[in-house]
């Protein structure tokens, strides 16, 4: 008996990816979805559409090439703006712990926010889908803002300002998914009982919302 109980216990445990390993696949992941979305999706023939009105075609053609040349660079960047970006939400999430002296070890936390990235992976590659099905006319700046089921993308953005409409696109089911990784996730600690688990992912999803909500209105403004 005590055979037949610790050998799927062993066999689960090979199955798991370790941290590093899960790190990579992420990277990976995000590496392809960019590649798609700068090579496939943000074409000249778009960057034409999109700025035809504010520049000359010849001036819309150098900046298409010099954001080409720096976004190779970016490439080799992404492991670092990766690890950055983990790290951050990691940090945002021992805040709260370390007041209530919840200790949570950074390499769990770290994991689990890693695993939680997928959700966040899931949602570019269906935008990328979502945007090749369009012709390069039909894009807009909204557009690219847009996350397929998401609430914006049922509503006219027309009668948006942009980044009320780029904020409404945080309300998708990919969101949904990365906050129910991150419950189950911190709830598999034992360390937090549910409702305060929930509570967490609550805030910290809000918190993130209200940083994008004003990055976005320091770019582009607010209506």
């Amino acid at each position: 008996m005590s055979y037949s109980v610790a050998q799927p216990l062993s066999e689960r445990r090979e199955l798991n990816l370790g941290t590093w390993q899960l790190f990579l696949l992420v990277l990976v992941a995000n590496l392809i979805a960019t590649w798609l979305y700068n090579d496939h999706i943000l074409t000249r023939e778009l960057y034409h559409n999109l700025l035809s009105d504010r520049l000359e075609s010849s001036r819309i053609d150098e900046y298409f090439d010099f954001l080409h040349k720096v976004s190779r660079w970016g490439y080799l960047a992404q492991p670092v703006i990766l690890w950055i970006q983990i790290s951050f939400i990691v940090l945002l999430i021992q805040m709260p712990l370390l007041l209530f002296f919840i200790d949570i070890p950074y390499r769990r936390l770290f994991r689990i926010v890693t695993w939680c990235a997928l959700a966040m992976i899931a949602a570019a590659f269906s935008r990328i889908v979502w945007l090749s099905l369009l012709q390069a006319s039909e894009i807009t700046q909204e557009t690219l803002n847009m996350v397929p089921l998401s609430i914006n993308s049922f509503l006219d953005s027309a009668e948006y300002h942009i980044t009320t409409y780029a904020v409404l696109g945080k309300f998708n089911i990919f969101e949904l998914l990365w906050c129910i990784m991150l419950y189950k996730g911190l709830s598999a600690t034992e360390k937090l009982k549910k409702d305060n688990a929930a509570l967490l992912v609550f805030i910290l999803w809000t918190v993130l919302l209200l940083f994008q909500w004003g990055v976005s209105a320091y770019f582009n403004g607010v209506d």
